[in-house]
């Protein structure tokens, strides 16, 4: 098997990746389980996944391998009321 190098940057966006695959992944399972305990556990381990989720992004982003633009203020206001109207607060 040939050596092979991954750059700093592939393996942060694999690890983003996984991380997104296992919070999709625990989010299926608490919807599906009918034992608490099964859904509490599930729900402790997905908490852990999104602090460390948004650990690997925020290193991401301070290195410049994932940038997002910053939307404008009224879009966000928009989109909370759509939220409220809809009843999702």
């Amino acid at each position: 098997m040939a050596n092979q190098n991954f750059s700093d940057k592939e393996l942060a966006f694999a690890l983003l990746n996984s991380h997104k695959l296992s919070a999709s992944s625990l989010t299926n399972l608490i919807l599906e389980s009918t034992c608490q305990g099964v859904r509490q556990d599930a729900a402790q381990i997905l908490n852990r996944t999104f602090q460390h989720q948004k650990m690997i992004w925020d290193y991401m982003n301070g290195k410049g391998y994932y940038q997002v633009d910053i939307a404008p203020q009224q879009d966000i206001t928009r989109a909370q009321q759509q939220l409220q109207q809809s009843g999702m607060q």
